[in-house]
């Protein structure tokens, strides 16, 4: 399957790249698993990578598990 580029016009995009900017913390409710907190370090076309308190290594999560991402700063 073909991975179709990170489209920077989205608002959904230009959201989360101020939330990186801005290193809020966030709440990722991922299908089938409790909510992941911590602060999103980067995003792809597949990928958010999400650096969680008192690790040293990012969780990468795959957007099409995603069902909903919330600010909590």
């Amino acid at each position: 399957m073909e991975t179709s580029p990170l489209d920077p016009s989205l608002p959904g995009v230009r959201l989360l790249q101020s939330w990186i900017r801005e290193q809020l913390p966030l709440s990722i409710g991922v299908v089938g698993q409790e909510p992941i907190e911590g602060r999103l370090i980067w995003q792809d076309p597949e990928f958010l990578a999400i650096e969680r308190a008192g690790t040293s290594r990012p969780v990468l999560i795959n957007r099409r598990q995603i069902s909903v991402i919330r600010s909590l700063g």
